[in-house]
């Protein structure tokens, strides 16, 4: 398994990805048996995976990424049961060519059946909107309290507004996405706590960090907010959009530090809240009782402690991360797993 290169690497991080391989085997004095990829179709590291595989005429292995994931968790905790996989992180393509994020995926070592994701929404901009929280804020926004709303968060002018809302209607540079990432990066803009990222993960950090310093804590009430999720057609949904507009609506209301330190908080319970009542639901249909919680989204130390304490209280097994970090620096593993248990 490759480490992970996305498609703006330029040609040397390409060369030093091979030269790299080549020495690895050379120092172990092993040669590959299979190899394992991403399935994107854009990747660097699918291209260099496609052209070893032709040129040592090596089987290649390409896998879904959410459910890489959920594998390297399985792996880390020497589970071989099948498990309720929630797998949350930024970006990650998906079997039905849009871009996962937000994943309920029912996994073992022979495959998958995704069963539920974050409701989808737009992600206008391109690449950019990876990076420029406001933009998703506006996409979770518009359908909802609108314009008028957009503007007193301050989160664009009527004029950018209205080139956002035109772009989406009309797909420009825009795709549909499930990103738990992108989420908590249009929340941290919608708190005004962060605009854009300088660096990946800022925005989520920093609403995290905010969250921390709320005064009632485990105390904040979110009896009022939407937690339940959305069936259609047997597919379940987290109702995110929902969770967006009430979170506005409630800092429009009074837009003060104290009242975004206990928002931003309240943004993480309510996630929790709706990620248990996800997995109950899967229980109640598949019978399965483990959970298994991987992706980026989940360094976010207080959504962990918070997802991992609702689902044991509520008696699910709960698999964490300990040794391999739950971002794409441990999705290989999920990788090796699969090759190895495809191999046997």
């Amino acid at each position: 398994a490759s480490p992970y290169v996305g498609d703006t690497a330029d040609i040397r991080t390409v060369t030093a990805l091979k030269e790299s391989i080549s020495r690895m085997c050379g120092l172990l004095e092993a040669e590959p048996e299979i190899i394992v990829s991403d399935m994107h179709p854009m990747y660097n590291t699918v291209s260099i995976a496609e052209e070893l595989s032709r040129e040592k005429h090596i089987p290649l292995v390409k896998i879904q990424h959410h459910y890489a994931h959920i594998l390297s968790c399985m792996a880390e905790n020497g589970c071989t049961e099948k498990v309720i996989g929630v797998s949350l992180d930024g970006t990650g393509y998906g079997t039905d060519g849009t871009i996962w994020g937000g994943e309920f995926l029912i996994s073992d070592y022979q495959g998958f059946e995704r069963v539920g994701s974050i409701q989808p929404f737009m992600q206008v901009g391109g690449d950019i909107s990876s990076v420029e929280g406001w933009r998703i804020a506006v996409s979770l926004l518009r359908e909802t309290l609108g314009e008028n709303a957009c503007l007193r968060l301050g989160l664009c002018d009527d004029q950018t507004y209205r080139i956002q809302k035109m772009m989406a209607e009309k797909r420009l540079n825009s795709v549909i996405s499930t990103s738990c990432g992108r989420l908590f990066d249009g929340i941290s803009a919608i708190l005004g706590i962060r605009q854009k990222s300088t660096f990946e993960g800022e925005s989520a950090t920093a609403l995290m960090t905010m969250a921390e310093k709320s005064p009632c804590g485990e105390k904040v009430n979110i009896s009022g907010f939407t937690v339940n999720p959305i069936e259609n057609d047997g597919f379940l949904q987290l109702p995110v959009l929902a969770l967006a507009q009430e979170i506005a609506e409630r800092y429009l209301y009074a837009s003060s530090d104290d009242n975004r330190r206990y928002l931003a908080y309240a943004f993480h319970a309510v996630l929790a809240e709706q990620i248990l009542r996800t997995c109950q639901k899967i229980r109640s249909q598949s019978g399965l009782n483990i959970c298994a919680l991987s992706g980026g989204v989940f360094q976010n130390r207080l959504l962990t402690y918070l997802c991992k304490r609702c689902l044991q209280n509520d008696g699910f097994t709960v698999l964490l991360h300990s040794l391999i970090p739950p971002n794409d620096g441990g999705i290989c593993i999920g990788q090796a797993a699969y090759a190895v248990m495809q191999n046997n």
